[in-house]
């Protein structure tokens, strides 16, 4: 009995004393701040973006989209049973729609009940992202793209957007500082730009004969009722100045409703008709005059003229000679010519 009196007094008094544990979950108990718990997520502020599935290490995020009669039905599951509680795809969320809460209660019988699920009807936008002239090229829309979309050329001053990786999330819209991004409804069609050399390479292969190139004026045009966008006047081109564009859209090389159909002037009785512009017949020929300043090369569309300095040798390919004539127009000694 001597043994046990020691601990008597321990005894009645945890007795009459509060318990050192919890009563739970018959109490709940609130989490510490900062704690990282189940995931919240709220369809209505995603904007699809997808940060968070590329951000996410375990890949406990997936995204699946259907085509409904009222837009894109879109769901985000976030897989709870492999996610490591990081909190990245909180932090890489700007639209705030996923939030760490410090909701600790996640044991469950079923695996599917461990899994947080979304879903939002996101309407289609009509029209595609487009950049006005206001754009400074600072590649802040690059730069926040989620998916990688946006290509910006500081140094060119040139904006693209690879349509198929865009979803039309609008961040890029929303950080634009000159407010320069927007989606708006675009005509497709061929365009030119300013480095076209007037070859008339496009109109020779259209199989549609819808281009028209006149050398003289420096003007392009296409009829659009006969263009097929077949894309061979594209691939064609040796500047690479035509492309599928917004035939709406201002550009620097004129189209066909800009330029006005040629109106033919009766000469006067008195005057004599102006001759026609001769074609430029036979074949491309270098005289003694050449200084062999390798301009005809360098300005030559197709890459059909060889100049040798060393060896002081000028040669043209025939089959891949267009007879533009933009060689002859170049030459600064005028050695260039065609001959029958």
């Amino acid at each position: 009995m001597k043994f046990g009196f020691p601990f008597l007094k321990h005894a009645i008094g945890n007795f009459f004393s509060k318990p050192s544990t919890v009563n739970f979950p018959a109490v709940n108990v609130d989490a510490k701040p900062g704690y990282r718990g189940r995931i919240a997520y709220y369809p209505d502020k995603c904007v699809n973006c997808g940060m968070c599935i590329k951000v996410c290490g375990p890949i406990a995020i997936t995204r699946t989209s259907e085509d409904v009669e009222e837009g894109e039905k879109i769901t985000y599951e976030f897989d709870l049973t492999s996610c490591t509680f990081c909190g990245m795809c909180q932090d890489f969320c700007t639209t705030k729609a996923i939030e760490m809460t410090t909701d600790y209660h996640m044991v469950a019988e079923d695996p599917k009940d461990l899994v947080v699920r979304g879903e939002r009807i996101k309407k289609k936008v009509a029209g595609k992202l487009t950049c006005s002239d206001s754009c400074v090229y600072c590649t802040l829309c690059a730069k926040q793209c989620p998916e990688g979309a946006i290509t910006v050329d500081r140094a060119n001053k040139t904006w693209t957007v690879d349509e198929e990786k865009c979803v039309k999330c609008g961040i890029c819209i929303d950080k634009c500082p000159k407010k320069s991004l927007s989606f708006a409804e675009v005509e497709e069609g061929v365009v030119c730009s300013d480095s076209c050399v007037y070859c008339t390479l496009c109109a020779k292969k259209c199989p549609a004969e819808a281009i028209t190139v006149d050398r003289a004026n420096k003007t392009w045009s296409i009829d659009r009722e006969k263009c097929t966008k077949c894309g061979i006047c594209i691939s064609a081109c040796p500047k690479k100045s035509l492309s599928m564009g917004d035939i709406n859209a201002s550009s620097p090389c004129p189209e066909a409703a800009d330029v006005p159909a040629p109106t033919k002037v009766e000469p006067k009785a008195e005057e004599a008709a102006p001759a026609e512009t001769p074609a430029n017949n036979g074949k491309l020929t270098c005289s003694d005059s050449c200084v062999y300043c390798t301009l005809c090369a360098k300005k030559c569309p197709v890459e059909a003229i060889t100049v040798d300095r060393d060896a002081k040798t000028w040669a043209v390919d025939e089959e891949k000679c267009i007879k533009c004539g933009v060689c002859v127009e170049k030459c600064p000694k005028k050695s260039l010519s065609f001959e029958e």
